[in-house]
């Protein structure tokens, strides 16, 4: 699928900015990984997502948290929104 109008002009120009300097920077890395196994690559990164998820909800204290907070109620600790707002990327790494 191809982007046309303002919104491929803008990609095209992002990329052709961007795109040299990141090249240098991801090129190795990708060589690198080009080996290996991918549903190996996807348990790490979703064991990452998944490892700061429980270290933060389980590991951090709640009065260090959320020192101020109006409420003792789950929707005044940072800790579940923290839990919550990074469901999407664990999702995101199963999916694709």
């Amino acid at each position: 699928m191809e982007v046309t109008g303002l919104a491929g002009r803008m990609s095209e120009a992002i990329n052709n900015i961007f795109g040299p300097p990141l090249m240098r920077v991801f090129q190795p890395m990708n060589a690198f990984l080009a080996g290996t196994y991918m549903p190996w690559a996807r348990v790490v990164a979703v064991g990452f997502f998944v490892g700061t998820m429980v270290w933060v909800f389980a590991g951090l204290k709640r009065a260090y948290v959320n020192l101020e907070a109006p409420s003792k109620h789950i929707w005044h600790d940072l800790r579940f929104w923290t839990v919550v707002s990074m469901l999407p990327h664990v999702i995101v790494y199963l999916y694709f």
